[in-house]
């Protein structure tokens, strides 16, 4: 069976594309993070939280399937939750150590909403401000500028 993979920068749709797919059936696994869990996260349910400290030990013990570091926290699928689940929300850094024979049965949907758009949501639900925005969209410009490795690129926000 197939699984499906989704991609985006900051606010362009990754969770409620995550929320409709669920409600059709797909199963996503709970990734792990060492970030901060934000005040409307629950903990085994938008993510793992686990510390940095944790996470590296987990790394060392090859517990893994994929994992990067995004402004200065881990991210990361385990190999149980790789061999059980269907869907997941990945970086394009995590996407690269996707095994080539696993490649072949994976669709990669890349949502990519104009930043007008993005902008708005990073204010109205995340409430960053404009200083937190501008570097999380020039970190989003360089971290998706050369991204090609998809199967479908959405830019209606409104899909």
């Amino acid at each position: 069976m197939g699984k499906i993979i989704i991609c985006g920068p900051s606010c362009s749709g990754k969770t409620f594309l995550r929320q409709k797919l669920e409600k059709s059936g797909f199963h996503f696994d709970i990734s792990y993070t060492s970030r901060l869990q934000r005040s409307q996260e629950i903990n085994g349910v938008h993510y793992n939280f686990i510390s940095k400290k944790e996470f590296e030990e987990k790394i060392k013990n090859n517990f893994f399937y994929e994992y990067v570091q995004y402004n200065g926290d881990y991210y990361g699928t385990g190999i149980e939750e790789w061999k059980n689940s269907d869907c997941f929300i990945m970086e394009t850094d995590g996407i690269k150590h996707i095994n080539k024979e696993d490649r072949k049965n994976l669709f990669i949907i890349f949502l990519n909403p104009p930043i007008k758009i993005r902008t708005e949501r990073m204010k109205k639900e995340r409430q960053w401000n404009n200083k937190e925005i501008i570097i999380r969209l020039l970190t989003d410009k360089n971290k998706f500028k050369d991204f090609s490795d998809y199967d479908l690129i959405i830019t209606d926000p409104n899909f």
